[in-house]
Protein backbone atom coordinates (compact mmCIF):
# COMPACT_ATOMS: atom_id res chain seq x y z
CA UNK A 1 0.00 0.00 0.00
CA UNK A 2 1.98 3.40 -1.07
CA UNK A 3 1.34 5.04 2.12
CA UNK A 4 3.31 6.13 3.86
CA UNK A 5 5.53 9.47 14.11
CA UNK A 6 17.45 20.11 19.68
CA UNK A 7 18.82 21.44 21.25
CA UNK A 8 19.83 25.25 20.75
CA UNK A 9 23.64 26.50 21.72
CA UNK A 10 23.36 29.97 22.53
CA UNK A 11 26.79 31.90 24.02
CA UNK A 12 25.83 34.79 25.98
CA UNK A 13 27.60 38.45 25.21
CA UNK A 14 29.61 37.98 28.36
CA UNK A 15 30.78 34.50 27.76
CA UNK A 16 31.64 35.40 24.16
CA UNK A 17 33.28 38.66 24.91
CA UNK A 18 35.58 36.35 27.46
CA UNK A 19 35.93 33.71 25.11
CA UNK A 20 37.10 36.44 22.48
CA UNK A 21 39.90 38.10 25.15
CA UNK A 22 40.89 34.62 25.90
CA UNK A 23 41.54 33.88 22.51
CA UNK A 24 41.86 36.16 19.92
CA UNK A 25 41.32 36.37 16.05
CA UNK A 26 43.54 34.04 14.14
CA UNK A 27 45.56 36.02 11.49
CA UNK A 28 47.08 34.17 8.15
CA UNK A 29 50.94 34.37 9.40
CA UNK A 30 49.59 32.38 13.02
CA UNK A 31 48.08 29.53 11.25
CA UNK A 32 50.56 26.07 11.20
CA UNK A 33 51.52 25.17 7.68
CA UNK A 34 49.42 22.13 7.99
CA UNK A 35 46.35 23.96 8.14
CA UNK A 36 47.00 24.60 3.99
CA UNK A 37 46.71 20.90 3.58
CA UNK A 38 44.15 20.05 6.58
CA UNK A 39 41.74 23.52 6.18
CA UNK A 40 39.39 24.22 8.70
CA UNK A 41 35.48 22.74 8.02
CA UNK A 42 32.74 24.86 7.30
CA UNK A 43 29.95 25.53 9.63
CA UNK A 44 27.40 22.61 9.17
CA UNK A 45 24.10 25.25 7.95
CA UNK A 46 21.45 26.11 10.21
CA UNK A 47 18.69 23.45 9.84
CA UNK A 48 15.49 24.86 7.71
CA UNK A 49 13.51 22.81 9.52
CA UNK A 50 14.50 23.68 13.22
CA UNK A 51 11.31 26.02 14.16
CA UNK A 52 8.72 23.79 13.08
CA UNK A 53 10.89 20.74 14.66
CA UNK A 54 10.62 22.82 17.89
CA UNK A 55 6.88 23.20 17.94
CA UNK A 56 6.51 19.23 17.47
CA UNK A 57 9.15 19.28 20.78
CA UNK A 58 7.07 21.45 22.49
CA UNK A 59 3.57 19.78 21.37
CA UNK A 60 2.66 23.41 19.53
CA UNK A 61 0.73 21.15 16.76
CA UNK A 62 -0.82 24.11 14.97
CA UNK A 63 2.30 26.20 15.15
CA UNK A 64 4.26 23.17 13.52
CA UNK A 65 1.64 22.60 11.31
CA UNK A 66 1.63 25.84 9.61
CA UNK A 67 5.45 26.34 8.96
CA UNK A 68 5.43 23.07 7.33
CA UNK A 69 2.46 23.72 5.70
CA UNK A 70 4.51 27.17 4.28
CA UNK A 71 7.72 25.13 4.10
CA UNK A 72 6.61 22.54 1.58
CA UNK A 73 5.07 25.52 -0.87
CA UNK A 74 8.50 25.36 -2.28
CA UNK A 75 10.28 22.47 -0.95
CA UNK A 76 7.33 20.22 -2.01
CA UNK A 77 9.57 16.66 -2.31
CA UNK A 78 11.12 17.18 1.28
CA UNK A 79 10.37 13.78 2.43
CA UNK A 80 11.65 15.15 6.26
CA UNK A 81 8.99 18.04 6.02
CA UNK A 82 6.22 15.92 5.11
CA UNK A 83 6.87 13.53 7.55
CA UNK A 84 6.78 15.91 9.93
CA UNK A 85 3.97 17.83 8.35
CA UNK A 86 2.42 14.68 9.08
CA UNK A 87 2.98 14.22 12.83
CA UNK A 88 1.58 17.47 13.22
CA UNK A 89 -1.28 16.55 11.67
CA UNK A 90 -1.72 13.55 13.53
CA UNK A 91 -1.02 15.35 16.98
CA UNK A 92 -3.95 17.67 15.87
CA UNK A 93 -6.18 13.81 15.03
CA UNK A 94 -6.41 15.50 11.52
CA UNK A 95 -6.15 11.81 10.44
CA UNK A 96 -6.99 12.08 6.89
CA UNK A 97 -4.59 15.22 6.42
CA UNK A 98 -1.78 13.05 8.22
CA UNK A 99 -2.21 9.79 5.83
CA UNK A 100 -2.00 12.03 3.03
CA UNK A 101 1.17 13.74 3.99
CA UNK A 102 2.57 10.05 5.12
CA UNK A 103 1.23 8.81 1.56
CA UNK A 104 3.60 11.75 -0.27
CA UNK A 105 6.36 10.69 1.83
CA UNK A 106 6.42 7.23 1.05
CA UNK A 107 5.69 7.87 -2.42
CA UNK A 108 9.17 9.58 -1.90
CA UNK A 109 10.78 6.73 -0.14
CA UNK A 110 8.84 3.86 0.41
CA UNK A 111 11.62 2.77 3.42
CA UNK A 112 10.51 5.46 5.85
CA UNK A 113 9.20 2.76 8.67
CA UNK A 114 8.54 5.20 10.48
CA UNK A 115 5.39 6.72 8.74
CA UNK A 116 4.31 3.20 7.84
CA UNK A 117 4.07 3.19 11.78
CA UNK A 118 2.29 6.33 11.73
CA UNK A 119 -0.40 5.05 9.26
CA UNK A 120 -1.02 2.12 11.36
CA UNK A 121 -1.92 3.96 13.98
CA UNK A 122 -4.22 6.50 12.00
CA UNK A 123 -5.66 3.15 10.67
CA UNK A 124 -6.92 2.04 14.18
CA UNK A 125 -8.11 5.73 14.81
CA UNK A 126 -10.45 5.51 12.11
CA UNK A 127 -10.80 1.76 11.99
CA UNK A 128 -9.54 0.68 9.24
CA UNK A 129 -8.90 -2.56 9.90
CA UNK A 130 -8.23 -4.20 6.96
CA UNK A 131 -5.85 -1.06 6.10
CA UNK A 132 -4.19 -1.32 9.63
CA UNK A 133 -3.62 -5.16 9.46
CA UNK A 134 -1.78 -4.46 5.76
CA UNK A 135 0.67 -2.09 6.89
CA UNK A 136 1.24 -4.64 9.88
CA UNK A 137 2.18 -6.92 7.55
CA UNK A 138 4.57 -4.73 5.51
CA UNK A 139 6.29 -4.11 8.26
CA UNK A 140 6.34 -7.38 9.38
CA UNK A 141 7.99 -8.59 5.93
CA UNK A 142 10.27 -6.06 5.96
CA UNK A 143 11.76 -7.05 9.16
CA UNK A 144 11.70 -10.77 8.25
CA UNK A 145 14.08 -9.37 5.40
CA UNK A 146 16.25 -7.78 7.64
CA UNK A 147 15.72 -4.32 6.20
CA UNK A 148 17.61 -1.60 7.60
CA UNK A 149 16.63 0.94 9.95
CA UNK A 150 13.71 -0.97 11.61
CA UNK A 151 14.30 -2.83 14.47
CA UNK A 152 13.45 -6.70 15.00
CA UNK A 153 12.28 -6.20 18.63
CA UNK A 154 11.85 -2.48 19.86
CA UNK A 155 7.41 -2.10 20.15
CA UNK A 156 5.70 -0.84 18.16
CA UNK A 157 3.07 1.73 18.93
CA UNK A 158 0.14 0.59 16.60
CA UNK A 159 -2.94 2.08 18.54
CA UNK A 160 -4.04 4.95 20.90
CA UNK A 161 -7.61 4.16 22.72
CA UNK A 162 -9.31 7.06 24.44
CA UNK A 163 -12.17 5.91 26.94
CA UNK A 164 -13.94 8.85 28.74
CA UNK A 165 -10.94 10.99 29.72
CA UNK A 166 -8.26 8.65 29.66
CA UNK A 167 -5.91 7.65 27.46
CA UNK A 168 -3.97 3.86 27.04
CA UNK A 169 -1.28 3.64 24.50
CA UNK A 170 -0.78 0.08 22.51
CA UNK A 171 2.32 -1.17 21.73
CA UNK A 172 2.78 -4.75 20.17
CA UNK A 173 6.10 -6.53 20.45
CA UNK A 174 7.57 -8.20 17.11
CA UNK A 175 9.14 -10.74 19.19
CA UNK A 176 7.89 -11.77 22.83
CA UNK A 177 9.65 -9.81 25.37
CA UNK A 178 10.49 -9.86 28.42
CA UNK A 179 10.10 -12.82 31.52
CA UNK A 180 6.68 -13.42 30.64
CA UNK A 181 6.64 -13.28 26.87
CA UNK A 182 4.77 -10.17 26.14
CA UNK A 183 3.23 -10.02 22.56
CA UNK A 184 0.70 -6.67 23.19
CA UNK A 185 0.38 -4.20 26.16
CA UNK A 186 -2.13 -1.61 27.39
CA UNK A 187 -0.82 1.29 28.61
CA UNK A 188 -1.93 3.96 31.17
CA UNK A 189 0.40 6.93 32.36
CA UNK A 190 -0.21 8.43 35.17
CA UNK A 191 0.70 12.37 35.35
CA UNK A 192 4.16 11.94 35.87
CA UNK A 193 4.15 9.73 32.46
CA UNK A 194 4.94 6.96 34.56
CA UNK A 195 3.13 3.98 33.78
CA UNK A 196 0.74 3.63 36.24
CA UNK A 197 -1.12 0.66 34.72
CA UNK A 198 -1.56 -1.77 31.91
CA UNK A 199 -2.96 -4.94 30.53
CA UNK A 200 -0.62 -7.82 28.60
CA UNK A 201 -1.04 -10.31 26.22
CA UNK A 202 1.71 -12.95 27.40
CA UNK A 203 2.81 -15.87 26.54
CA UNK A 204 3.99 -17.31 30.65
CA UNK A 205 6.34 -20.46 29.77
CA UNK A 206 4.97 -21.74 32.68
CA UNK A 207 1.57 -22.36 30.57
CA UNK A 208 3.52 -24.53 27.92
CA UNK A 209 3.44 -27.11 29.29
CA UNK A 210 -0.15 -27.51 28.87
CA UNK A 211 -0.47 -26.37 25.29
CA UNK A 212 1.96 -29.11 24.07
CA UNK A 213 0.23 -31.92 25.82
CA UNK A 214 -3.18 -30.57 24.26
CA UNK A 215 -1.64 -29.31 21.02
CA UNK A 216 1.79 -31.33 20.51
CA UNK A 217 1.97 -30.95 16.45
CA UNK A 218 1.39 -26.75 17.26
CA UNK A 219 4.16 -26.29 20.27
CA UNK A 220 6.59 -28.57 18.28
CA UNK A 221 6.20 -26.06 15.22
CA UNK A 222 6.96 -22.86 17.71
CA UNK A 223 3.03 -22.26 18.75
CA UNK A 224 2.40 -21.08 22.79
CA UNK A 225 -0.73 -21.04 24.30
CA UNK A 226 -1.39 -16.31 25.61
CA UNK A 227 -3.46 -15.24 28.75
CA UNK A 228 -4.39 -11.70 29.85
CA UNK A 229 -3.06 -10.06 32.67
CA UNK A 230 -3.66 -6.69 34.14
CA UNK A 231 -0.74 -4.88 36.41
CA UNK A 232 -1.32 -1.76 38.74
CA UNK A 233 1.50 0.35 40.39
CA UNK A 234 1.03 2.12 43.43
CA UNK A 235 3.20 3.25 46.25
CA UNK A 236 1.84 0.38 48.75
CA UNK A 237 2.67 -1.96 46.09
CA UNK A 238 2.12 -3.97 42.87
CA UNK A 239 -1.26 -5.93 41.88
CA UNK A 240 -1.39 -8.37 39.45
CA UNK A 241 -4.32 -9.94 38.27
CA UNK A 242 -5.31 -12.61 35.79
CA UNK A 243 -7.73 -11.90 33.25
CA UNK A 244 -8.20 -14.76 30.86
CA UNK A 245 -6.42 -17.38 29.26
CA UNK A 246 -6.36 -18.17 25.28
CA UNK A 247 -5.25 -21.85 26.06
CA UNK A 248 -5.42 -22.81 22.44
CA UNK A 249 -2.90 -20.46 20.53
CA UNK A 250 -1.66 -16.63 19.92
CA UNK A 251 -5.01 -14.99 19.61
CA UNK A 252 -5.23 -12.06 17.11
CA UNK A 253 -5.27 -8.54 17.80
CA UNK A 254 -9.00 -8.34 17.09
CA UNK A 255 -9.60 -10.64 20.03
CA UNK A 256 -7.32 -8.96 22.54
CA UNK A 257 -8.30 -5.54 21.92
CA UNK A 258 -12.23 -6.66 22.52
CA UNK A 259 -10.97 -8.24 25.56
CA UNK A 260 -8.96 -5.29 27.16
CA UNK A 261 -11.50 -2.52 26.49
CA UNK A 262 -14.25 -4.44 27.95
CA UNK A 263 -11.50 -4.82 31.13
CA UNK A 264 -11.11 -0.97 30.32
CA UNK A 265 -14.51 0.19 30.74
CA UNK A 266 -14.83 -2.11 33.94
CA UNK A 267 -17.10 -4.56 32.21
CA UNK A 268 -15.38 -7.42 32.72
CA UNK A 269 -12.69 -8.32 35.39
CA UNK A 270 -9.72 -10.53 36.70
CA UNK A 271 -9.79 -14.29 37.48
CA UNK A 272 -7.76 -13.44 40.26
CA UNK A 273 -5.70 -10.87 41.85
CA UNK A 274 -2.65 -10.55 43.72
CA UNK A 275 -0.60 -8.13 45.69
CA UNK A 276 2.67 -7.51 46.59
CA UNK A 277 5.50 -4.46 48.10
CA UNK A 278 7.42 -3.55 45.71
CA UNK A 279 7.32 -3.59 41.66
CA UNK A 280 5.55 -6.17 39.53
CA UNK A 281 7.26 -8.91 38.25
CA UNK A 282 7.17 -8.45 34.87
CA UNK A 283 8.49 -5.76 32.40
CA UNK A 284 7.52 -2.00 33.13
CA UNK A 285 6.98 0.48 30.81
CA UNK A 286 9.18 2.68 30.81
CA UNK A 287 7.64 6.16 30.07
CA UNK A 288 5.06 7.54 27.66
CA UNK A 289 6.01 7.71 24.13
CA UNK A 290 6.98 10.97 23.49
CA UNK A 291 3.95 12.84 21.01
CA UNK A 292 4.97 12.45 16.98
CA UNK A 293 8.18 14.71 16.47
Amino acid sequence: MPRFPLAVLSLGLAAATAHAQQNPPLTLQTLPQASTTHPIAPAAPPDPLFLGKQALAHSDYATAQTFFTNYLKDNSVSVEALFYAGNAALGLKQYDEAARRFDAAIAIDPTLWAAHKNLVIIDAAQGKWQDFDRERKLLAAARASNAPNLSKIDPDVIEVIYLDSERYVVRAFPQLAGRFKVRYNFVHFGKDSKADFWIACESDDVDQAAFAQKHPKEAAAGERSFSMDSYTVAPAGSTHGTIKFYPDGEPTYDTVRADAIKILEHKTGPLSTTTVPGAPKTATPKAEPPAPK
